[in-house]
C-alpha cells in the first residue's frame, strides 16, 4: 500500500492518499483544501485519483472537495448522499471500498455528527475527527458522546493492536489513548 500524509493549514486538518501499487489507483481521504503537495504526490508516483471519502461533513474535511473534483474524475464516498452540494456515494457499516487491489471496509462512527465514518485497511484504520490523538472528537451531548465511545470501542478498537491509526487532527498513533477518563488500549 501507497500512503501519504499531509498536514493543511485549514484547522491544521489531516488528508491522506492511499493508492495501490500495482494499480496505480488512489483514494483521497478527507479533503480540507486543494493542496498541491497532493497533486504533486499523485504526478510524482503516477497515480491516478479515483475517489474521495469523506469521513464527515465539516468544513476542515470537506472545503477542497469542488476543486479536486476539477481536476479529477473521481467519486465522492460519505456517511451522506451529499456533500456541499456535491453528490456522493453513501457508505454505511461494511460497505467496501476498492482501491486497485486494495480493499476497504467502512465502519460508522457516529457521535462528532451523526453520519461520520471511518475507513479500515489491512493496518490502518482513519477516523475522521471520531478520535483524536489522545481523546476523541467533540460532541454536541453527552448522549452523543456515549455513542461516539461506544462506536469507537466497537469498530476501531476491536481491530489487530498493530493497527495504526490515522486521525482527522493530530499524528497517528498505535499505542494507548485516553477516552475520558479512561485509558484505553489501541486495537482492543
Amino acid at each position: 500500500m501507497i500512503l501519504a500524509h499531509f498536514l493543511t493549514e485549514v484547522n491544521e486538518a489531516n488528508m491522506y492518499v492511499v493508492a495501490c501499487p500495482e494499480s496505480r489507483k488512489a483514494l483521497l481521504i478527507d479533503a480540507a483544501c486543494f493542496d498541491r503537495r497532493i497533486e504533486m504526490f499523485i504526478e510524482e508516483h503516477h497515480l491516478m485519483l479515483e475517489g474521495v471519502f469523506i469521513t464527515h461533513d465539516h468544513y476542515d474535511h470537506t472545503g477542497g472537495v469542488q476543486d479536486i473534483l476539477r481536476c479529477h474524475d473521481a467519486r465522492v464516498y460519505a456517511g451522506k448522499d451529499s456533500i456541499d452540494g456535491i453528490s456522493a456515494q453513501a457508505v454505511r457499516q461494511d460497505d467496501k471500498i476498492i482501491v486497485g487491489h486494495l480493499e476497504g471496509r467502512v465502519v460508522e462512527l457516529p457521535g462528532h455528527i451523526p453520519y461520520s465514518v471511518g475507513l479500515v485497511f489491512p493496518g490502518v484504520v482513519f477516523t475522521g475527527d471520531a478520535l483524536f490523538a489522545g481523546s476523541i472528537g467533540g460532541t454536541a451531548s453527552e448522549r452523543d458522546r456515549a455513542l461516539e465511545i461506544e462506536y469507537i470501542q466497537k469498530h476501531v478498537f476491536i481491530l489487530a493492536e498493530t493497527c495504526r491509526i490515522y486521525p482527522g487532527h493530530g499524528p497517528a498513533r498505535s499505542e494507548e489513548r485516553r477516552v475520558g477518563k479512561e485509558c484505553i488500549a489501541v486495537c482492543r
